[in-house]
C-alpha cells in the first residue's frame, strides 16, 4: 500500500479505539508525523503498526499507556530516530508544492477580490500596476515568511502536543496562535508597503491573476501527483 492508503486505513481503525486509547494514539500521530523530513511511507507504516498494537491491546483489556509506558513523548523521539529520511527528489518536490500552492492563493485572491470591488463596488481599479524587481523581491520574502511560519508553527504544535490541558488550557493555546498568525499576516502587508518600487514597471488586468493562480494550483497538483509516483516504484 502506498501512503495515502495507509491514511485512510488507519483512519477507519482509529475509530475502533476507546477514548483514553484514542486520545493517546493521536497525540503520538501527530507528533510523529509533524517530522516533515522523514520518509512518508515508513512513517505511516510506523503508524499503523502502533495503533494495530494498541487495539489488539484493548482487545485483551489493556491500555496503551500499559503498552508504551507514561513517557510517550521518549518514545515516539526513539521512533522517529529509526524512521529513514524522506528521498531528496521527494523533499524538493513537496516543497515545490507547497510553494506552488501558496502563491496560486494569493493570486487567486487578489485576483477575485480586486475584480469583484472594481466591478460591483466601484474600488480600485481593473488592472493591477506594478514593478517587476519589487514583486519578485516581495513574493520571496513573503514566501521565506511563510516557510518560517510554518516551521514555528510545527515545533509549537510538538511542544504542545503531550502536555496535560490542566497545565495548557486550549484558550490560551488559541491566543498564542491567533497571535502569532495576526503578526505573520502583518510582516506580509509590511513588506509590500516598504518595497521601494524598481524594475520594469507592467500593467495588468487583475482578474489575470485569478487565472494565474487556477494554473499555479494545476502545476502543484501535477507535481504531487509526481511525487506519489516516485513513492510507487
Amino acid at each position: 500500500m502506498n501512503a495515502k492508503a495507509i491514511i485512510e486505513l488507519n483512519n477507519e481503525k482509529r475509530e475502533q479505539l476507546n477514548e483514553e486509547n484514542l486520545k493517546y494514539y493521536e497525540d503520538m500521530l501527530v507528533y510523529i508525523r509533524l517530522n516533515t523530513n522523514k520518509s512518508e511511507q515508513q512513517t505511516e507504516e510506523v503508524l499503523l503498526e502502533l495503533l494495530e498494537h494498541i487495539l489488539q491491546a484493548q482487545e485483551e483489556g489493556r491500555t496503551a499507556e500499559e503498552i508504551f509506558g507514561k513517557d510517550p513523548k521518549t518514545y515516539c523521539k526513539e521512533i522517529i530516530g529509526e524512521i529513514p529520511v524522506e528521498n531528496r527528489k521527494r523533499q524538493i518536490l513537496f516543497i515545490s508544492s507547497i510553494i506552488l500552492q501558496f502563491l496560486a492563493i494569493i493570486s487567486l485572491t487578489h485576483g477575485i477580490i480586486g475584480f469583484g470591488l472594481h466591478y460591483f463596488f466601484d474600488l480600485g481599479s481593473a488592472n493591477t500596476t506594478f514593478s517587476i524587481g519589487s514583486g519578485i523581491a516581495i513574493l520571496i520574502i513573503d514566501v521565506l515568511i511563510a516557510f518560517l511560519f510554518i516551521i514555528i508553527i510545527f515545533k509549537w504544535l510538538k511542544n504542545t502536543v503531550f502536555k496535560d490541558d490542566k497545565k495548557q488550557k486550549k484558550w490560551v493555546e488559541f491566543l498564542q496562535v491567533w497571535a502569532f498568525s495576526t503578526f505573520s499576516i502583518g510582516l506580509f502587508v509590511l513588506v509590500i508597503y516598504l518595497m521601494p518600487n524598481f524594475g520594469t514597471t507592467v500593467s495588468i488586468p487583475t482578474i489575470y491573476f485569478a487565472g494565474l493562480g487556477v494554473f499555479l494550483y494545476l502545476v502543484s497538483f501535477l507535481i504531487e501527483r509526481k511525487k506519489r509516483s516516485i513513492q510507487l516504484r
